[in-house]
């Protein structure tokens, strides 16, 4: 179990280093996105689409992780 763990941890960290990089080229913060995804903030002019588009597949990859992470506790850490 440990290693399945381990596994997921390096993968979100490898992830998040991806969208980092892509949120310095689109220079915006993770909220900006989080607020731009809501629709509670316009998307910044400026902002490559491949690059919008490439931040958006490594965020789905990021969730599918905590996801991951999360079906573990629920399948092996719930007494």
């Amino acid at each position: 179990m440990f290693e399945k763990i381990n596994e997921i941890i390096a993968n979100i960290e490898e992830i998040r280093d991806e969208i980092t990089i892509l949120l310095g080229m689109a220079k915006i913060s993770f909220v900006d996105y989080i607020m731009i995804k809501r629709g509670s903030m316009d998307m910044p002019e400026g902002i490559q689409n491949s690059v919008w588009e490439h931040l958006n597949e490594e965020v789905d990859k990021l969730k599918a992780q905590i996801d991951l992470l999360n079906k573990l506790k629920r399948e092996m850490l719930v007494f």
